[in-house]
């Protein structure tokens, strides 16, 4: 099961990664950096922003922060504040990579949405439909930590894409 587990979520966010953006997405020229005022946005309220990331380093609140502000394909704040390594006295610069952790949540249930607007899916669509290693889920009934051994017993339904998207398909973290 933990395979199986491990096959699901690779194949999930690959088929997210390769088809999530959209067709405006796809036709969609990179960003550049302009002035504020060439997008019609006030250089005081960008200040305003730049003064609350700079407080909340001084104070402590958090170790370091990436801002950045774009309207019409233009960037037109765009700072890093803190540090990135406070052992190696490195400072975080705006391209630095950051965990997200459980904001992959939030990202993949857009992705996943996005596909059913499209109607790609149903929500009640068992997930062994397009992952066959998940017909017939067990419910774990005993557990030996020493040599991993397991028994279960048959689940009274199948896992679905609605119950992965609200955290409902016994599928445990880790």
């Amino acid at each position: 099961m933990k395979k199986s587990i491990f096959l699901f979520s690779v194949t999930l966010l690959l088929s997210f990664a390769l088809s999530a953006q959209t067709e405006s997405l796809q036709k969609s020229p990179v960003l550049t950096e302009a002035s504020p005022e060439s997008v019609g946005i006030s250089p005081e309220r960008l200040a305003r922003i730049d003064q609350m990331c700079k407080e909340a380093i001084t104070e402590g609140q958090v170790p370091g922060i990436v801002s950045l502000v774009a309207r019409d394909g233009k960037i037109v704040h765009w700072k890093a504040y803190g540090m990135a390594d406070n052992e190696k006295n490195r400072q975080l610069k705006r391209d630095d990579i950051f965990r997200i952790a459980s904001q992959t949540k939030a990202i993949t249930s857009t992705a996943v949405m996005m596909l059913w607007e499209e109607g790609k899916f149903r929500l009640d669509d068992p997930v062994s439909k397009y992952i066959p290693e998940f017909k017939n889920p067990q419910v774990l009934s005993s557990f030996k930590y020493n040599d991993t051994t397991w028994t279960g017993t048959p689940a009274n339904k199948e896992i679905t894409i609605r119950h992965l998207l609200t955290h409902t398909s016994g599928i445990g973290s880790g």
